[in-house]
């Protein structure tokens, strides 16, 4: 797929979404702009899956052979990547951006074995962008669910705005590759996408079936912790794979579930109730330190220190009456 062979994926309106004042968003908004940095996030980490479901996407991934040797590393690498373009400052976020774009011009050709007559290319802006909007709806998708927070529409367009002001940052150069400008936009293109190019694939099944046998993950692992840990880490994964399909297909859209071997009864239904009131239970409760991830907690806590510092200035610097 390119974005020659496709134009009606790419998107339409390129005008600039409105600039977000982060100083001064709805409660409820404020509390999303965090969930872009909690760590709970790692029950969903399955919902990325609908990247793969585009069958570029998975030739390309399939490729590298990166997600074979450890999928879960790879995901705690694309997780890294996102938090330096949400949390980073201005210069770590551009030099970022700018990297992972020209890190990208190398992945591109064609696919083997069952992808061996699949062009695909990192760059083309339709999968570009389709990466892009996986993780936006992921946050979106996954908020109330994490929190129990319910956003009104007009709290989820802001929100959308803020994922936007955020990961718009990695778009590719040029009109016609920006991402949609507004949520309703984003979700008739996402909708698009999903009814009319993906497909069901081979890669799309093998990552789903690993789920059962989440393999350990070794980043930042010295090799002696890693033999201590794999024991005990063949007992709980079982365990550990299911919450993770649980949580993330029951937030997954019902066009990309559907291209799976997964269906959720009235039992995992049942189950991720738990789950979400466990994980709404730990945002309320837990202190951000544990809830965040270290450069999210980093900026929480500079807002705090602003707003603490700012509460003892004065109103006016006029003379006051010595009485």
């Amino acid at each position: 797929m390119t974005a020659t062979e496709n134009p009606d994926a790419s998107v339409a309106d390129t005008s600039a979404p409105p600039a977000v004042d982060l100083a001064d968003l709805p409660p409820a908004v404020e509390q999303f702009r965090w969930h872009l940095g909690s760590v709970l996030f790692g029950f969903f980490g399955a919902s990325f899956f609908d990247q793969v479901a585009l069958v570029p996407v998975a030739a390309a991934v399939d490729r590298t052979g990166r997600f074979a040797e450890n999928f879960v590393d790879r995901g705690l690498r694309s997780f890294s990547a996102e938090q330096l373009v949400l949390w980073g400052d201005e210069r770590t976020r551009h030099a970022f951006a700018d990297r992972l774009r020209f890190l990208h011009r190398e992945v591109r050709g064609t696919g083997r074995d069952d992808f061996d007559e699949i062009r695909y290319s990192a760059l083309d802006p339709t999968l570009w962008n389709w990466i892009a909007m996986s993780a936006i709806m992921g946050y979106l998708n996954t908020f109330t669910a994490c929190t129990g927070i319910e956003l009104s529409p007009e709290e989820e367009e802001l929100a959308y705005a803020v994922a936007l002001e955020r990961l718009g940052i990695l778009s590719l150069p040029g009109k016609s590759a920006q991402l949609p400008p507004t949520l309703a936009d984003a979700r008739r293109w996402y909708d698009g996408v999903v009814d009319e190019h993906l497909q069901p694939n081979p890669f799309l099944d093998a990552v789903t079936d690993q789920l059962a046998r989440l393999p350990l993950p070794t980043i930042g692992m010295p090799p002696l912790l890693r033999i201590a840990l794999t024991p005990p880490w063949f007992v709980i994964r079982p365990l550990a794979g299911h919450v993770v399909k649980v949580c993330s297909f029951s937030v997954m859209h019902p066009g990309v579930r559907e291209l799976t071997s997964v269906r959720l009864g009235r039992r995992e239904q049942g189950e991720f109730r738990i789950y979400k009131r466990l994980l709404q239970t730990a945002w309320r409760r837990l202190p951000r330190r544990i809830v965040l991830t270290p450069m999210a907690y980093h900026e929480y806590r500079r807002d705090q220190l602003a707003r603490t510092y700012h509460s003892i200035q004065l109103e006016s610097f006029a003379p006051t009456c010595p009485v």
